[in-house]
């Protein structure tokens, strides 16, 4: 019996020095990440003919009105390769009351993330763009929507956007894709024009 023990003792020892030996300058390799390949930025005005409004959108990114809303001037700007889209939501008014209310919407509409949200930042959007008044809103956290704003003329033009991942993420995980996209959703805003 102690001869048969010695001898699978022997075999488990010969295996670890075979499976284990070999190079002895192996350095484990650190955690990866996958690698994003991100396009090239060049923007272009967008095609959207009888809008009140427009702006430049990047090469990567097409344009489409909301399918439920057609004649409304509400639109998706798709980024395909990046699982991404941004929804654009217009509404004319002509009082302030109507404002009130857009603004209040949108503020709710933003506060809803406030289960998840760590941080709720806002950024006058004059600093992109002074003909513009509004707000855009980053918001921090694992959220379904990390960026929000809306913007008006304070006349008669109101436009809310929110980009949104068309997949669940995580925070950490998209934060790359994300920083790259809220430049096109500042270069929407530096370029955005009423008719």
């Amino acid at each position: 019996m102690m001869n048969r023990l010695n001898r699978i003792l022997g075999i488990f020892v010969l295996w670890g020095m075979v499976s284990c030996g070999g190079d002895d300058n192996y350095v484990p390799k650190p955690h990866a990440f996958p690698k994003i390949e991100l396009p090239s930025k060049v923007y272009s005005t967008a095609k959207i003919s009888g809008s009140p409004y427009e702006f430049e959108i990047p090469q990567y990114a097409r344009i489409s009105e909301d399918a439920r809303n057609r004649g409304k001037h509400w639109y998706n700007v798709d980024f395909p390769q990046l699982n991404a889209t941004l929804h654009m939501t217009y509404y004319p008014f002509s009082n302030w009351a109507d404002y009130d209310s857009m603004v209040n919407d949108t503020r709710s509409l933003v506060n809803k993330h406030l289960q998840k949200a760590e941080d709720i930042i806002e950024d006058p959007v004059e600093m992109y763009n002074p003909q513009l008044h509004g707000v855009i809103f980053h918001i921090e956290g694992n959220t379904a929507s990390n960026l929000n704003f809306y913007v008006t003329d304070s006349a008669r033009h109101f436009l809310r956007g929110a980009l949104y991942f068309n997949v669940q993420t995580e925070p950490d995980s998209i934060m790359p894709v994300f920083k790259f996209l809220e430049k096109d959703v500042q270069h929407v805003l530096k370029t955005l024009k009423w008719k």
